[in-house]
């Protein structure tokens, strides 16, 4: 085998170091997706749940929430040593987070417009929940489902932002800026919807930077 081969064997090898490069590009993504989504969100009333951009906004939600997923494992995974028990418990509790935002899109896209005519209260509670408006029916699990993912998204993004400030592994700045883009959204208390959704865009800026840093940080790394 000469040395030529060799290279190009080299060159596609898959290394953990390249996967976790990978990871960080889908950070990037997810951050970028965050921040568009907000502006071309259509308006939360149930006119709106049948028209194909809601659908759309929906959909990309949907890969936003599993980008972020993803993206995380390798902003989490870069620093893994470092960021000890603190990390891991701000990854775990983040990660849920999204894993239910993925839930919630899903229905958004592919269940409330198939209901607006038959339970168009139903339709209208969902809608409600995230403008703060009280249901005219029962919503289930839904109703608990919210505030519990207000929580799992402050709070995990609060610990691995501070996990990831303490390790000094990834940018400081970075780590305390997806800390404060969690705790922030409290401030949606009194900022009325839909122009809470301001909030988000640091969260979006916290992602694109750490995914930035962990995709070029691997660059000479991985697929090498």
């Amino acid at each position: 085998m000469n040395n030529k081969h060799i290279k190009e064997v080299n060159k596609w090898k898959v290394t953990g170091a390249g996967l976790i490069r990978w990871l960080g590009l889908f950070a990037i993504m997810a951050g970028i997706l965050y921040i568009v989504i907000q502006f071309i969100h259509p308006s939360d009333n149930i006119t709106s749940v049948n028209s194909s951009k809601w659908v759309m906004v929906a959909c990309l939600t949907m890969a936003m929430s599993l980008f972020s997923l993803i993206g995380i494992i390798g902003i989490y995974t870069k620093q893994v040593e470092e960021t000890g028990w603190l990390g891991l418990i701000g990854f775990v509790i983040f990660s849920l987070f999204w894993l239910v935002s993925m839930t919630f899109s899903f229905n958004e896209a592919f269940v409330l417009p198939l209901l607006t005519n038959d339970a168009p209260k139903f339709v209208e509670g969902i809608l409600g929940l995230f403008g703060g408006n009280k249901s005219e029916v029962n919503l289930g699990i839904f109703t608990g489902l919210v505030p519990i993912a207000g929580v799992l998204y402050m709070l995990g993004g609060l610990l691995l932002g501070i996990a990831t400030f303490r390790a000094k592994v990834l940018p400081r700045l970075a780590g305390a800026l997806l800390s404060f883009a969690a705790v922030v959204t409290l401030a949606a208390a009194i900022i009325p919807h839909p122009f809470d959704r301001i909030l988000a865009i640091p969260m979006g800026l916290a992602f694109i930077w750490m995914g930035y840093v962990v995709w070029s940080a691997g660059r000479n790394q991985g697929f090498h």
